[in-house]
């Protein structure tokens, strides 16, 4: 399968900063290491598929750095966004203790690098570390959280301030005003449960009104304030 290619030089887990923001976060040096027998890391292009819809899982993705579209594809071919991964976070855990095939896939939407740790070395790490099956309840209460805080925005919420959520998200770690856009406007719309015209819409109304300025893959935040919360 494909994420057994094309194979970097792996990442020391005890020298890697997005950890901390994982599930791996409270594991001990030992701990670590003892992952590094079972992890390979691989850099993935933009577009380039991690894991396809239906596909089995044998281990878990854990994103370095980059960014991931989480999609569905419907059987009229239809595509829906899930949701977005950043560093830090991990792909494919649900389906790989449910046993069951991914329910979506992902992709890579600009150049990311992810590790690969392996079925073998993940069910031995949680034999003798507790925190980690913590961890991972704490994660799937605060993804659940997160669908029910969207649903919730899909029906109180607009479309403009959907979008200016969506904005706000890229600018949290953006080092100054001007945000790259890494989504096709297709891909937005789909994230924010909107139609790509209505999004180019409210684009050229905003730059219209001297909020932001916006081209074809960057946004520049010109009065953020005015956005809609």
């Amino acid at each position: 399968m494909s994420y057994y290619m094309e194979i970097k030089k792996s990442i020391d887990c005890n020298q890697c900063h997005p950890r901390h923001d994982s599930i791996f976060c409270d594991l001990a040096s030992g701990q670590l290491q003892y992952l590094k027998d079972y992890k390979l890391t691989k850099s993935y292009q933009k577009h380039e598929i991690v894991f396809h819809q239906g596909d089995k899982p044998h281990g878990l993705f854990c994103v370095f750095s980059g960014l991931i579209k989480i999609h569905r594809t419907s059987e009229g071919g239809k595509e829906h966004i899930v949701r977005l991964a950043q560093s830090g976070d991990v792909l494919g855990y649900r389906s790989f203790f449910s046993g069951e095939a991914y329910s979506a896939a992902a992709q890579a939407v600009q150049e990311s690098t992810i590790c690969f740790i392996e079925r073998k070395g993940i069910e031995k790490l949680i034999q003798t570390s507790p925190e980690l099956i913590y961890a991972l309840l704490s994660k799937v209460c605060g993804e659940l959280r997160e669908a029910e805080d969207k649903f919730q925005d899909l029906m109180e919420k607009t479309v403009d301030e959907r979008l200016s959520h969506f904005i706000a998200l890229f600018a949290k770690n953006a080092a100054n005003k001007t945000l790259s856009l890494p989504l096709s406007r297709e891909e937005i719309a789909s994230l924010i449960g909107a139609r790509p015209e209505t999004v180019i819409r409210v684009f050229s109304a905003w730059k219209e009104k001297g909020w932001i300025d916006v081209k074809a893959k960057s946004l520049t935040l010109l009065k953020p304030q005015l956005l809609p919360h």
